[in-house]
């Protein structure tokens, strides 16, 4: 590995594309670029795209089963980019790659990098790498403190929870918990929400209580309730309020853990939290880069910084290829989709008057250009919504049928069952169907973007156990997985582990896996249980 600045055409090629960068707008961090050989990519890939990871077993054997298919010719060596976002960011390059490749990649992490600190996510965070980069430390420490044999199962335990992370979930950990101090406002008693006192509560309380179940709580029980949290939140440190579907996130917070476990809770959440990121805003992020790269290689080609224009257009058509809705290439979608939205601005298509035209003959010729920059307002859907918004608001039955969305290979069509009256049209290779349902089925993903959703709803079931649960959304679990994740998560919460699901309540406890079946509770009951006070499930 080293800097770019041991190469001065890319040095000077970097300048150039920061440069134009500036011109175009592009409000940057710092990026620092180094280049890295075929096998440095590779372990860098297989270290979560950070310099350094703890050792671990399950690594190593990946990194050596990779060497060998690229030496013996089965994967290639040679990767495009690879970025790691925050202030400062740090982006990767191939020697193998051209100079006009090596620009393209530059370019192509600069729209990443502004993503990234603009968007309503937010996944730039200052000194971010630097700080993996000392929780590895703080991880190895633990290697050699725990035993080799400990912090391998602690951390394969660790590792089997991942998937369930979710910091950007509205059931995550700061929606979903109580502390010290943080206080729920619907515990606050404001003056004007104060409880009416009636003028027999002091003569009889047996009387107010009755009258209480359908007038709403007494003065009484709203202490009460009060006070029995209070008790919880000095016991603990903490009130679970809400289902948290951010798993991994509650138990290194809150897992009795000790500080070389918690060291390695602390490394694995850190580096897997851009995933969330990634898949609720990843149209979007690659269509912005894809966007702003495409700008600026245009500017090094009009001033002949870099050449092969003829192969730039040939690998951007590559990589901005259509394809079916369930396979869509956020490449391609993300560009056409924001240089549709560019166009609807400069046309003033986005405005009531547009909207409130019923003239179709002016809808069509329309192009009355407001006052309102486009990329300004590009950058501000960019700070205020992701993925799901986007295509919501913005992808209709017209621009699937022209983005190729609705296509398929006629063999893809006749595996998948299409019959020709779904057809609306097609050629010797291939056929489009009705593109009018295809929006639903595309938001659809958002809803569980194809995981289980499982949440925490109870942490103490069976005497300080955790309970969990799996919301139904017609996919059953793979219930060869169930046993060994409840193990491992009775591994990192040392007590017993439950989860429901579909009737069916499995448990881990004292080295015992049981299934049994119970009457269980809809999502929305359990939720409104918990904002009750009372236990979430009833079994």
């Amino acid at each position: 590995m080293r800097s770019i600045r041991t190469d001065s055409q890319l040095y000077e090629l970097e300048q150039r594309i920061l440069s134009h960068a500036e011109e175009l707008g592009r409000k940057l961090p710092e990026i620092r670029f180094f280049i890295l050989d075929g096998m440095e990519f590779s372990s860098l890939l297989e270290k979560n795209v950070y310099p350094v990871s703890p050792v671990n077993i399950w690594e190593g054997k990946q990194m050596i089963d990779r060497r060998h298919r690229i030496e013996t010719g089965q994967e290639s060596s040679i990767f495009y980019e690879v970025v790691q976002t925050g202030r400062p960011s740090y982006a990767y390059l191939s020697h193998g790659n051209s100079p006009m490749m090596q620009a393209t990649v530059m370019a192509h992490v600069c729209g990443h990098c502004e993503f990234s600190e603009l968007s309503v996510l937010c996944d730039s965070f200052p000194d971010h790498t630097e700080r993996v980069m000392h929780l590895v430390r703080k991880t190895e420490l633990s290697r050699r403190q725990m035993g080799e044999c400990l912090y391998h199962e602690y951390w394969n335990a660790c590792e089997s929870v991942v998937p369930l992370i979710a910091p950007n979930s509205q059931f995550n950990l700061s929606h979903s918990i109580d502390t010290d101090t943080r206080i729920s406002e619907k515990f606050e008693l404001r003056e004007d929400e104060e409880p009416e006192r009636k003028p027999y509560a002091p003569f009889s309380s047996t009387l107010e209580q009755l009258l209480a179940r359908e007038t709403g709580d007494s003065i009484f029980e709203h202490d009460q309730r009060v006070r029995v949290r209070q008790e919880r939140l000095s016991r603990r440190g903490y009130k679970l309020r809400a289902p948290c579907q951010d798993v991994l996130a509650f138990l290194r917070n809150f897992a009795p853990a000790s500080n070389s476990e918690r060291a390695i809770l602390e490394y694995l959440y850190t580096v897997n939290l851009p995933y969330d990121f990634v898949i609720r805003s990843q149209i979007m992020n690659e269509g912005w880069a894809m966007y702003w790269q495409n700008e600026i290689m245009h500017k090094l080609f009009a001033e002949q910084a870099v050449g092969d224009i003829i192969d730039y257009a040939r690998m951007f058509a590559g990589v901005c290829y259509p394809r079916p809705f369930f396979q869509r290439n956020p490449y391609h979608l993300g560009y056409n989709l924001w240089k549709h939205i560019r166009d609807l601005y400069e046309r003033g298509m986005v405005s009531l008057d547009y909207i409130e035209e019923t003239d179709l003959k002016r809808r069509e010729d329309w192009n009355e250009p407001g006052g309102r920059d486009p990329v300004w307002a590009m950058e501000h859907l960019v700070s205020t919504v992701t993925d799901y918004e986007f295509l919501r608001r913005f992808l209709t039955p017209a621009l699937i049928h022209e983005f190729h969305l609705n296509r398929f290979p006629k063999e893809l069509a006749q595996r998948m069952g299409i019959k020709p009256k779904d057809v609306v049209k097609e050629d010797h290779r291939h056929v489009w169907i009705d593109p009018e349902p295809i929006k639903d089925e595309m938001l659809g993903f958002f809803v569980h973007f194809y995981r289980p959703r499982i949440y925490i709803i109870d942490d103490d079931y069976q005497d300080g156990g955790l309970l969990l649960y799996h919301r139904d959304d017609g996919r059953e679990l793979r219930t060869e997985w169930i046993k060994p994740t409840l193990r491992n998560i009775n591994l990192i919460w040392k007590g017993p582990v439950a989860l429901y699901s579909r009737n069916r309540l499995y448990g881990f406890a004292a080295n015992t896996y049981k299934e049994t079946t119970v009457t269980g509770s809809s999502f929305d009951t359990v939720l409104d249980r918990m904002r009750r006070d009372e236990k979430p499930l009833r079994v």
